[in-house]
C-alpha cells in the first residue's frame, strides 16, 4: 500500500472519529450560508486522447482532497486538488518503457445541488484551473508542460450522519496544453466532513 493511500484512509478515519460524536441525530445539516466541508476521496480513471501521453499511459488510482464553502440557495463554490496516476503501456523495440504518469490537478469549482435538505442529494460540479504532469520511463523523467484543465461531473451525496456524509461522483477533464486533444475520466468515492457550530 503506498505512503499517500495511507495517510489518507488514516485522516479520513480520524475526522469519521472525531465527528461521530457531535450533537445532532442522523440526517443532513441544513446548511446556512458559510457552511465549509472538507472532503476527501480515492478515485480510478483513465487517459484517452490523441496527445503523445494517451498513447503511452492509460489507467490508474488517484485520490483527491476537496474544500467547499456554501452559497446559499444550492450552490456552492470550492476548490479540488488532484493526483491523478496513469499506468504505462508497454511497448516493443529498445526504446525506454512508460513506467506511469502522474498528473497534479488544481481546480476552482461551482456546484449546483438538487434536494439539497433530504439525506441524499444530488449535484452538478463545474471546474476550471491547471495540471502538472510527470512522465516516469526506464531511464528517466519529463516533467510538464503545465497547461488549462476544465472539468465536469455528476455526484450523490449521502448523509449517514449529520455532519458526515458519503460521496460518488464521476468526472471528466480536459488537458490542454498538451500537444494534442488529452483528456482523462474519474470515478471517485470518499467522505465529507461539514464545520459547524
Amino acid at each position: 500500500m503506498r505512503k499517500e493511500v495511507r495517510l489518507l484512509a488514516l485522516a479520513a478515519w480520524v475526522m469519521t472519529a472525531a465527528g461521530w460524536h457531535s450533537a445532532g441525530q442522523c440526517g443532513p445539516i441544513f446548511e446556512e450560508r458559510g457552511t465549509l466541508m472538507v472532503g476527501v476521496q480515492g478515485q480510478y480513471g483513465l487517459l484517452t486522447g490523441d496527445a503523445e501521453p494517451a498513447d503511452e499511459f492509460d489507467r490508474g488510482p488517484g485520490y483527491a482532497l476537496r474544500l467547499r464553502y456554501y452559497m446559499g440557495d444550492e450552490r456552492a463554490i470550492g476548490i479540488s486538488m488532484e493526483n491523478q496516476q496513469f499506468d504505462g503501456i508497454p511497448g516493443g523495440g529498445s526504446e525506454p518503457q512508460p513506467r506511469d504518469m502522474t498528473v497534479a490537478v488544481f481546480t476552482a469549482d461551482y456546484l449546483f445541488y438538487f434536494q439539497r435538505p433530504s439525506a441524499l442529494t444530488r449535484y452538478l460540479a463545474v471546474g476550471v484551473g491547471f495540471h502538472h504532469p510527470a512522465r516516469n520511463y526506464d531511464d528517466g523523467s519529463e516533467v510538464g508542460p503545465d497547461g488549462l484543465v476544465l472539468t465536469a461531473g455528476a455526484g450523490l451525496e449521502y448523509f449517514f450522519h449529520r455532519v458526515v456524509s458519503f460521496d460518488v461522483c464521476v468526472r471528466g477533464y480536459g488537458l490542454f496544453g498538451q500537444g494534442g486533444l488529452l483528456g482523462s475520466g474519474e470515478a471517485a468515492a470518499g467522505l465529507n466532513f461539514y464545520i459547524v457550530d
